[in-house]
């Protein structure tokens, strides 16, 4: 086909042309050719040279980054220009153009653009606004991928039941919470709690009220929490708490606190049934400043003074019977 065959409309639709005088470019525009593509036919492929310019005149196209296969992460209708980036800088393309319909595209080539940006000024500006969509299109799909990944990363890291921390995130920040008390020369105080007599509770309530009383109990550790402070599950019904910062004094009243604020507390089902209210032991261990606790010795000594309290009738607060191991 020859330029002849291009209608006003068809012209005065497309991005790049407009503003454009048709007369300044009609001799540049019988370069130009059409070009007709089936439903899912490639028209571009990172494998291939690409030296042209592509204007939709009827159809849609999709593009594809990783693969022919992989979801489309834009489409584009008529008037929208494709393979401007590869023609430019003269490089492989970047992603997979593909029909998803019958589509019939103006084919401008690489040296009658340059000319066509020669001859009027509006071509160029035309050119640098797809430029500019397309680099914008680029930002929101990293963006929003990034994101999901910030998503995926926060669900890897906390639990879905009590939406505190998990084993995972625990172990990962203990380590470097330590290692900044330490180098700081400052305390730091580590609380083990245990819902006392969870099974007897779940076999009398039920998973589901079980469920409500480890819900309710995550929502008052956070409530009762300073910033700064962290907690997390550690497993079934056992919780921690991390106090940076916290001496054997402050981490006893943070201890005894939640422990009051436990007894006092009411529980509901979902539907606002009342269930039995809980109590908790704690275990509290404290790294001082120049100690060479690791953070299995922390939890460790922390698990003996949660066993103590159990041992001593439960609902209470015992201290590690070594709260320094310098």
């Amino acid at each position: 086909m020859t330029y002849s065959t291009l209608t006003q409309p068809e012209f005065e639709s497309i991005h790049l042309f407009r503003g454009v005088d048709h007369t300044a470019i009609e001799h540049l525009l019988e370069e130009c050719f059409f070009h007709q593509l089936e439903p899912e036919e490639t028209l571009i492929a990172p494998e291939n040279d690409n030296t042209h310019v592509y204007a939709i005149l009827s159809g849609v196209l999709r593009i594809h980054l990783i693969s022919p296969n992989s979801p489309a992460i834009i489409r584009l209708t008529v008037g929208a220009c494709v393979g401007e980036m590869s023609m430019i800088d003269n490089e492989a393309a970047s992603a997979y153009v593909m029909a998803e319909s019958h589509c019939r595209l103006l084919v401008i080539p690489r040296n009658t653009i340059w000319r066509m940006i020669a001859v009027s000024h509006y071509v160029a500006r035309n050119l640098l606004y797809v430029l500019s969509r397309r680099v914008r299109a680029t930002n929101e799909i990293v963006t929003e991928s990034i994101k999901r990944e910030t998503l995926l990363e926060q669900y890897a890291m906390v639990d879905s039941l009590t939406s505190l921390y998990n084993r995972r995130w625990l172990d990962e920040y203990l380590v470097r919470m330590m290692l900044r008390c330490h180098r700081n020369q400052q305390y730091l105080a580590l609380i083990l709690i245990d819902i006392d007599r969870f099974k007897q509770y779940n076999d009398t309530q039920g998973h589901l009220g079980g469920d409500c009383a480890l819900s309710a109990l995550a929502k008052m550790m956070t409530r009762h929490l300073r910033p700064g402070d962290a907690a997390a599950r550690y497993g079934g019904e056992e919780m921690v708490v991390i106090l940076p910062g916290s001496d054997l004094a402050e981490g006893q009243n943070v201890a005894e606190r939640l422990r009051l604020a436990v007894q006092n507390m009411s529980i509901s089902m979902t539907d606002g049934t009342a269930l039995p209210s809980i109590t908790i032991s704690l275990g509290l261990s404290i790294m001082t400043p120049g100690s060479e606790i690791t953070p299995m010795q922390l939890l460790s000594s922390a698990d003996q003074a949660l066993y103590q309290a159990k041992h001593e009738g439960r609902n209470r607060v015992c201290v590690a019977p070594h709260v320094n191991f310098g």
